[in-house]
């Protein structure tokens, strides 16, 4: 027997503890908790749980396998994440676990980027090739072509491949579970089971969240009731979930306009440190992301832009063009602008016409980006590519872009070259550097956002054109070059 009857062999029955009844009938608050473990426990602990984990996915790719039936389990290739996952759901379609249910909706990949998305502005070229006028059928088969072509860009090609490995782990689970007949539509409940899942296999918030955010884009996209609906319900469930399983991040500190200024006066005795700080400069100056950085080619460094405003005394200086920013939802374009310094030796205007010389890049004579700014050019070179070795061992350009993980590498390596830690850096910490300086030298919100292309917020601000290129150099000159 257990409990306050509990009796003490050769002795009288014990007393019910007054407090613990208490507690029990909801009168009295509940009792002081245990003391902590001892590290040495915890630490045994949580061994115990990792090893729980890693038996519990075996048992998963084992069931999932069984699920599918042989055939379909021998092209199976798995994902590592905190439950595993078929990677190549197209392999597995066939399989009989799939029978009665929607395939297309349940399985296809729409991640990668459309014919449209892939010409980079030059759409009209694009649906020339796609057939034109020319190609016209019945309504059904135009309301094919744009679900094809157009309705998956509501979202970028980025973000879509992101949902669609979270997708597949909801469908792996769904196999795994014998619940698939219920991932679309899905209820409420089911997402709270594929997270409780998640959760006990030690998974991190972020990591959750972004299942979620591939289920309600799932049903988005086929225009499904989500399981998280209603005015705010996805940051309550968000604010739960956080004050559960959040944990502080690694703080990323900004690029500080002093390691700019050191960076721009320093002479490298290699292309990829001189590579490094120009790309350092470059986007924490004009507050770029590296995806921005990765993409700028030759023709997108317009040089004495701010002249064609017809006002004197700005020669020397220059205007980035980004076609295409996160939050240029309208595809307008910014221009970001760089001055000319004070200090010729930190003039990042004059060293990057220098490095285009250095490098050989030209904007080819055929150049149209004036006329086309929406479009990327397909003649021109990347401003930062990849290099190699050409004739008698020299440094020469590829003619391939850097990745942006490349462009992260090279933030990371100039930080270092100028005295700091590595590794509280990366590649968003250009554009916080370039952000956090213009606020400590007191720029207007709205200047500051014509250089880092933020959102508008204001109704106005779409309409507003300024006139005075002292103006747009203030996040300039809050640098001191």
């Amino acid at each position: 027997m257990s409990g306050s009857r509990r009796v003490v062999a050769g002795g009288p029955p014990k007393a019910p503890d007054d407090r613990r009844q208490s507690f029990l009938l909801g009168w009295a608050p509940e009792p002081a908790p245990a003391a902590a473990p001892a590290a040495e426990s915890s630490a045994q602990e949580r061994a115990a749980l990792r090893s729980q984990v890693a038996s519990s996915k075996q048992a998963f790719r084992s069931t999932v396998a069984v699920r599918l039936g042989p055939e379909v389990a021998r092209r199976i290739r798995w994902a590592r994440g905190p439950l595993p996952v078929i990677s190549n759901l197209r392999d597995v379609r066939s399989a009989h676990v799939f029978d009665g249910l929607d395939r297309s909706r349940l399985l296809d990949d729409v991640s990668a980027p459309t014919v449209l998305e892939r010409a980079d502005g030059d759409w009209e070229m694009a649906v020339f090739h796609l057939g034109g006028p020319t190609r016209v059928g019945s309504v059904a088969e135009l309301t094919a072509r744009y679900n094809e072509h157009v309705w998956p860009a509501r979202s970028r090609p980025p973000t879509r491949d992101k949902n669609w490995r979270y997708w597949s782990l909801v469908v792996t689970w769904g196999v795994a579970r014998r619940h698939c007949e219920h991932l679309l539509p899905m209820s409420a409940d089911t997402l709270k089971a594929i997270s409780w899942d998640l959760i006990v296999h030690v998974a991190s918030r972020s990591l959750v969240m972004a299942v979620w955010a591939a289920v309600q884009a799932r049903h988005t996209a086929y225009q499904l009731p989500p399981p998280i609906a209603g005015r705010g319900e996805f940051s309550a469930w968000a604010r739960s979930l956080s004050l559960i399983t959040g944990r502080p991040l690694s703080l990323k500190l900004p690029v500080h306009r002093s390691v700019v200024a050191w960076l721009l006066r320093h002479r490298p005795d290699s292309i990829a440190t001189h590579r490094a700080r120009l790309v350092t400069s470059l986007a924490t100056v004009a507050c770029l992301r590296v995806s921005e950085v990765a993409r700028i080619q030759v023709c997108d460094l317009w040089f004495d832009h701010l002249t064609s405003y017809g006002v004197p005394g700005y020669e020397g200086t220059c205007a980035v063009h980004i076609p295409n920013r996160k939050n240029d939802a309208e595809r307008k374009g910014h221009w970001p602008v760089l001055g000319r310094s004070v200090d010729p030796s930190a003039d990042l205007v004059a060293q990057l016409q220098t490095w285009l010389r250095l490098m050989d890049l030209r904007v080819h004579l055929e150049c149209d980006k004036r006329r086309h700014p929406a479009a990327r050019c397909l003649l021109c070179p990347p401003l930062f590519p990849r290099t190699t070795r050409g004739a008698g061992n020299k440094v020469v350009s590829s003619g391939r872009p850097c990745s942006r993980q490349m462009i992260s590498d090279d933030i990371r390596a100039a930080v270092a070259a100028a005295g700091a830690c590595p590794h509280r850096f990366s590649g968003v910490s250009a554009r916080k550097g370039g952000i956090s300086t213009a606020i400590e030298a007191g720029v207007a919100e709205d200047i500051l956002y014509l250089q880092s292309g933020h959102g508008v917020s204001k109704a106005g601000r779409p309409y507003m054109h300024i006139r005075d290129p002292a103006r747009l150099l203030e996040v300039f000159e809050a640098f001191g070059l």
